[in-house]
């Protein structure tokens, strides 16, 4: 679409230079023939003064095919002699030449709005007569005698360019919808490649995931099983290394299940079931289930929840929400910090929103940084992220859970330091 968008500034400059090529070309020509009418006419009318003849209210030049009008006046204004293609028209002409003493290359345009009846159409018809006029001072010897002005009409160039406007709007347009559909045409041949290779890498995704779910907990059964054996268990380096396999291995479980959840997420026949649910008491057993990962920094763990708080939604989904924010609040927080949980029933008018705040007193989040955060993979700080663990998927996977309820959820800064994540579900 982008080079959609620079050929048109292309045509549209290209048109713009050949509309004022041609603009700037015929009105020099016509100009300069005006002015040279004038000047033969000049040259005609001091000719017959030098013979001795005066001016009369009878032509006293003959209107050629290239003017409307002319006329002479003398040194006070009076009419002297002159002529024009529609003799009623003499009055407006008149008006429009009174009081103009012309310079030499002065060109003087005008506008006549002229009414006329046609015998089988009882309205009047209106017309525009542009003209194009220009004047000579007539001078018999040092004397000033008066001035001859003649007019041209230039209706047919006004017409013209009118036209070639129009022309011109209609290519454009013209071309604006052929461009269009080729570029969408070609781009969506180009985006078929990547579109098959991104939804073979998704479906990879969701594959490997679920196969790795089944070795994974198997391999957690068998560390789970070594460490019930003595002999491993007084020896620490075995110990040590049991430790850290489990850890690691509960690691893999989480990042293939939050894998496994984004390509659910990304499925377009995903459709939570949803009830009704006493969210208090789903609050109260997520909290209490992360209060060992809270114990291990001495955070105090403060949740605020109206009781009796009944609200519409997928159970398992929203747990997993309340887990992850409060999961992040932990690990950003320092030591012996806190971490308050807050959920309330916001009625605006006749909606109701169900209102989930989590705030931290942790290391905070950058303007810059917040609209990138719900992304995938995503990490403020590569070397907090490893020293605190994690992926970058818990925030990607709790906005697809606020999303697929209809909801929004937003980041902000908490007054001294932290953050505040604000989550707004529709019931």
């Amino acid at each position: 679409m982008i080079y959609t968008g620079i050929l048109m500034l292309f045509l549209i400059l290209f048109m713009v230079i050949v509309y004022f090529l041609m603009y700037g070309v015929i009105v020099n020509s016509q100009e300069t023939q005006l002015k040279k009418l004038v000047d033969q006419e000049v040259t005609v009318i001091k000719e017959k003064l030098i013979k001795g003849k005066k001016p009369s209210i009878q032509n006293f030049v003959m209107l050629s095919d290239e003017q409307f009008f002319y006329y002479v006046v003398d040194a006070k204004g009076k009419l002297l002699t002159g002529d024009e293609l529609y003799h009623k028209l003499r009055p407006k002409l008149y008006r429009k030449l009174e009081g103009w003493n012309p310079d030499p290359n002065e060109i003087k345009y005008e506008k006549l709005n002229v009414t006329y009846y046609v015998p089988w159409e009882e309205s009047p018809n209106n017309r525009h007569i542009d003209l194009m006029m220009a004047g000579r001072k007539i001078y018999k010897g040092n004397e000033f005698i008066g001035i001859l002005y003649v007019g041209k009409s230039i209706s047919n160039r006004v017409e013209l360019f009118d036209r070639l406007l129009n022309i011109f709007a209609v290519l454009l347009v013209v071309f604006a919808f052929v461009a269009f559909f080729t570029s969408y045409f070609m781009s969506r041949r180009a985006m078929s490649p990547i579109s098959r290779s991104y939804m073979k890498q998704r479906q990879f995704a969701a594959d490997a995931s679920h196969e790795l779910r089944t070795p994974l907990s198997v391999l957690l059964s068998s560390i789970n099983a070594l460490e019930m054996e003595k002999k491993l268990n007084e020896d620490e380096f075995s110990h040590s290394v049991l430790s850290n396999m489990k850890y690691e291995v509960k690691r893999m479980i989480k990042l293939v299940g939050d894998l496994l959840t984004l390509a659910r997420s990304d499925a377009e026949n995903t459709e939570l079931i949803k009830e009704v649910f006493d969210f208090q008491e789903l609050s109260e057993k997520v909290t209490k289930s992360i209060e060992t990962l809270a114990g291990e920094k001495r955070i105090t763990l403060k949740m605020n929840v109206e009781d009796r708080l009944f609200v519409y939604g997928n159970r398992e989904r929203l747990d997993q929400l309340l887990y992850i924010l409060l999961e992040n609040a932990i690990k950003y927080s320092p030591e012996e910090a806190e971490v308050r949980l807050d959920s309330k029933m916001e009625r605006k008018e006749k909606l109701k929103f169900l209102v989930i705040s989590v705030e931290d007193e942790g290391i905070g989040i950058q303007p810059e940084e917040r609209a990138h955060i719900f992304e995938r993979f995503y990490r403020t700080d590569k070397s907090r992220s490893k020293q605190f663990g994690g992926h970058g998927l818990g925030l990607a996977i709790a906005k697809w859970i606020v999303d697929s309820h209809g909801g929004w959820i937003h980041v902000g800064d908490k007054r001294g330091k932290g953050s505040v994540f604000t989550i707004k579900i529709p019931q």
